[in-house]
């Protein structure tokens, strides 16, 4: 049985620059907006104090300010590592920038959508960050104790299932290894683990003697030379563990890595977590081996740790000997897990964004599809092969096979070669691809970049890659190549000199294409922009071209990462989403369809384009000028406006007859569709400012979309037909008596404008109260030109409305009015006419010669949901049709009810007084007319 999804006391971000802090808050706190992270969890991105202070630096830096926040909130007035005992905290490193992607690699877009979006009633993009958390929330801390989990989001993680670990009686540090093959390991760490399932050692790019200490047992037991434990990037610290990790923030040098140190003016330190701190808690390493630092060499060169004295790198290590060591540190090993790191590979990242690695069938959280969160119109021709995320494409695109496109805005028949990947890309510098033949294999991106100096300003800047690139190859080397050919014949091609991409003071060995400037920025003269950019991929030697180019301030791809605008980017996504959700909504206002548009209306609701969303939707009313289009896009409103006051504000049921109003809802009486909607609009502005007032304006919505479902299903009036039959004498009772209905199954598909849209489908069963048809009507003509109303049975009991004027009629469109449904039922049986300018005496006498009365009576409860009023209608409708001189058939008498509750204002579907005139029919159907709505 699987058990319960970890609760999270707290979940941190981590980064590397203080920009990148609130824009990765606020892509938080969105998530908690739409529940995606519970309303209660703490959340907190925390900026690494300096640049550099490594994945152990940044952890020991998060779990200090998450412990002092906890603290803070449970009433202590310092750091108390109490607040770890019971706390389930989850800290991420989005750690350094990727090359592929303007967000980093925790928030790469992966092909899909949340499955759950219709329950949770919200939608949004889907990134390599929410993987990870629905990970490590549904899967692997399923049951574990109090603790810190720490995680990295440089790479894929598929966890296909909940795996089994025994969390009994655990206490101490706990490591999540993956099976890997010995090719892919040579690039990572592998953990040496016992037969007791504990860390014996952890080795970084493993040599073949290391790769046969780590390599895993297979089914007899014996050392498998096929697959090694790898080190996944994530890690479990129990509280204990976590406790003494913490007490490290205060002592001499290791405080240099947290934010305290910083305002102490301490110089800063970089540490690794597994080579510097895991790696100490290891059985087999011994005191000297770690505190020499020897075994984390390699690491330390890959990733150009900073050199530090030996004198401060031996104090370190040995104050986090004495206090870690000892802590158990246990692996788990995730047999069919598989972890994919993000290189800066172009291959690597082009079967990345074309085959996710997370892309899994049956995936009870995300679903996959090779196009998500896009419109795209017939008119476009995408390959099978091809993923599509978060883009618009219009007017002829076509996008070859295997390729990604991201967070574009395509129109204008561009046209995309098989193998290329192109992300951020505007309409406006779509009309200058068009213009350009992309060649196959062909990277495009476009990066908003943060300039400094007085101009403190954003730009987009675009940068050229080929997918056979290598970014760190040296530019002498024969196999560096840029946009897929030789320096050689790009620089011949171009005329571009090696001078003009790199420092003098660089060897050729230093130079690569990831430090090379060639992508312009900013001109003096004259605006650059994505055109520069397509020029290098395929332009030829042009002489105005090339002195633009040199003219221009540039950047290396190296540069552009280290300066992107992390919030713009955000705002760029999101902007493009909600742009495409919009056209969603507008093609499903003129088209109808049985899409669901509530989860992306609280979803704009929540990230502030709601009013854009309300914009869009008047607009498609006002240029269609439809009733039909009309009544479902004051609906689309309404439930915009209540997404927006956000579950606050009081129940979307209420009255809507403010004065405020009435002018609006005149015109559209009228007819004056598009004036209507914008006295409405105007109207609206004024109810935006607080969840009750948008309450309010959303029921005002709900009042004007019946006004057009009021006019449609007057217009029922066609299918209402009577004939002259001979009336009852003086005196003579005419009484109908009905049995109540029981829906059993299709409910409100009976209902307009569902059921003339879509068509409906009922069952019911007629029933009786104690062996008798509980509800009736009758009537009887009587000597006084007068309508008396009879409310009940009983004499005893029952209310008598004595009408005498019209005026005593007039407010049958009042359901709270005493008889308004009795009321509703003469005009609608013009038994007298209402507007007439004749006295209802005059009119009794000239048409019956004398009154009416008219008794009604249910015994069933008030409120009971068995069709009550419906069916009375219908019983009160047949005995005046009947008293006075008409005959009908079962199908008039069905669309009179309709008609009846549309002038009473309750409204009402067709359902109730079917079950109860129909009693040997439980099966109900009517079909779908697209009529008049």
């Amino acid at each position: 049985m699987m058990g319960a999804p970890t609760k999270w006391t707290a979940i941190v971000v981590t980064c590397t620059d203080r920009a990148s802090v609130l824009p990765l808050q606020n892509e938080l706190e969105v998530r908690q907006k739409k529940g995606q992270i519970d309303r209660d969890v703490l959340i907190l991105t925390v900026e690494d104090p300096h640049a550099r202070v490594g994945s152990g630096g940044a952890t020991l830096n998060a779990l200090l300010v998450v412990s002092e926040h906890l603290s803070q909130c449970r009433g202590y007035t310092v750091v108390n590592s109490d607040v770890l005992m019971d706390s389930h905290i989850l800290i991420f490193h989005v750690g350094r920038s990727f090359s592929f992607d303007s967000c980093g690699r925790a928030f790469v877009t992966l092909p899909a959508t949340h499955a759950t979006s219709e329950e949770k009633g919200y939608e949004g993009l889907v990134t390599n960050l929410d993987n990870l958390i629905d990970t490590l929330t549904y899967k692997l801390s399923v049951g574990c104790p109090s603790g810190v989990w720490v995680c990295s989001t440089d790479m894929f993680l598929f966890v296909p299932t909940t795996p089994k670990i025994n969390w009994d009686g655990f206490d101490g540090a706990c490591v999540i290894a993956v099976p890997a093959t010995r090719e892919y390991a040579r690039n990572h760490g592998i953990y040496r683990i016992d037969k007791e399932g504990f860390v014996e050692d952890i080795f970084f790019r493993g040599g073949p003697t290391a790769m046969k200490m780590c390599s895993l047992h297979n089914d007899r037991g014996d050392l498998s030379d096929a697959e090694v434990s790898l080190v996944s990037g994530i890690v479990f610290l129990g509280a204990r563990a976590a406790e003494k990790l913490l007490s490290l923030h205060s002592l001499p040098g290791l405080d240099a890595c947290t934010y305290m140190g910083l305002d102490s003016g301490v110089k800063p330190i970089e540490l690794s977590l597994y080579f510097d701190v895991l790696l100490c808690l290891a059985k087999d390493v011994t005191e000297e081996e770690f505190v020499s630092g020897e075994k984390g060499n390699k690491y330390d060169k890959a990733y150009q740790k900073k050199h530090y004295s030996e004198g401060l790198i031996r104090s370190v290590r040995s104050l986090m000997w004495k206090k870690l060591r000892g802590i158990p540190m246990k692996a788990v090993l995730i047999e069919n897990a598989r972890h994919d790191y993000m290189t800066r590979s172009t291959k690597e990242h082009l079967r990345h964004v074309t085959n996710c690695p997370l892309q899994t069938e049956g995936d009870a959280h995300f679903n996959w599809s090779n196009i998500t969160h896009s419109h795209i119109e017939d008119c476009c021709d995408v390959d099978h092969s091809a993923v599509i995320t978060n883009c618009i494409m219009e007017g002829g695109v076509t996008i070859g096979p295997n390729c990604a496109v991201s967070h574009c805005h395509l129109k204008r028949n561009v046209v995309i070669q098989k193998d290329c990947v192109l992300s951020n890309i505007c309409s406006k510098s779509s009309k200058v691809l068009a213009r350009h033949q992309l060649s196959s294999g062909i990277f495009l991106q476009g990066f908003h970049v943060r300039l400094g100096g007085s101009l403190k300003t954003t730009r987009m800047v675009y940068t050229v890659l080929g997918k056979f690139d290598n970014l760190d190859t040296p530019y002498v080397k024969g196999t560096s190549t840029i946009c897929n050919s030789p320096w050689i014949v790009f620089l011949t091609r171009t005329g571009i000199d090696k001078e003009d991409l790199w420092s003098t003071h660089q060897t050729d060995y230093e130079r690569t294409l990831f430090n090379a400037k060639l992508f312009p920025v900013w001109n003096i003269q004259e605006d650059v922009g994505i055109r520069d950019t397509l020029w290098l991929e395929g332009g030829e030697l042009d002489p105005i071209m090339l002195a633009r180019w040199r003219s221009s301030w540039r950047l290396s791809l190296e540069e552009i990462l280290s300066c992107v605008d992390l919030a713009a980017e955000f705002a760029w996504r999101r902007d493009v989403f909600y742009d495409g959700g919009r056209r969603r909504v507008r093609e499903v206002l003129i088209r109808g369809g049985n899409q669901i548009l509530m989860p992306f209306f609280r979803s704009a609701a929540a990230e502030g384009y709601g009013q854009q969303t309300l914009e869009c939707i008047d607009q498609g009313i006002c240029e269609s000028n439809s009733p039909s289009i009309a009544a479902r896009g004051l609906a689309f409103i309404a439930n915009v406006l209540g997404a927006m006051a956000n579950g606050k504000g009081g129940l979307r049921s209420g009255p809507a007859a403010n004065a405020a109003w009435q002018s609006a809802f005149n015109l559209l009486e009228e007819g004056k569709i598009c004036e209507g909607v914008k006295a409405l609009a105007k109207e609206r502005n004024n109810w935006l400012s607080r969840p009750d007032r948008l309450v309010r304006a959303a029921r005002h919505y709900e009042g004007a979309d019946q006004i057009f479902i009021r006019l449609s299903v007057m217009a029922s009036k066609e299918f209402i037909s009577t004939k002259p039959c001979d009336a009852p004498p003086m005196n003579k009772w005419v009484t109908a008596t009905c049995p109540a209905r029981m829906d059993l199954s299709g409910g409100w598909s009976d209902t307009p404008p569902i059921t003339y849209e879509h068509g409906g489908a009922v069952i019911d069963a007629a029933i009786r109260l104690d062996g008798k048809k509980p509800i009736g009507a009758r009537a009887r003509k009587i000597e006084e030109p007068h309508i008396i109303l009879v409310l009940g049975k009983d004499p005893s009991q029952s209310v008598q409305i004595v009408c005498e004027e019209l005026s005593q009629i007039k407010d049958y469109n009042n359901p709270q009015a005493l008889g308004a449904l009795l009321k509703a039922a003469v005009h609608c049986t013009e038994l007298v006419s209402l507007s007439s300018s004749e006295s209802l005496r005059d009119q009794l006498m000239r048409l019956y010669g004398c009154g009416i009365e008219l008794n009604t009576w249910s015994d069933l409860p008030h409120g009971s949901g068995l069709g009550t009023s419906s069916i009375l209608a219908g019983a009160v409708i047949a005995v005046l049709w009947r008293l006075s001189g008409k005959a009908y058939e079962h199908a008039s008498l069905i669309h009179a009810v309709l008609l009846l509750e549309q002038m009473m204002t309750t409204g009402g579907g067709w359902q109730d007084q079917v079950g109860g005139q129909y009693t040997q029919s439980p099966w109900l159907y009517s079909w779908c007319q697209h009529w008049p709505l």
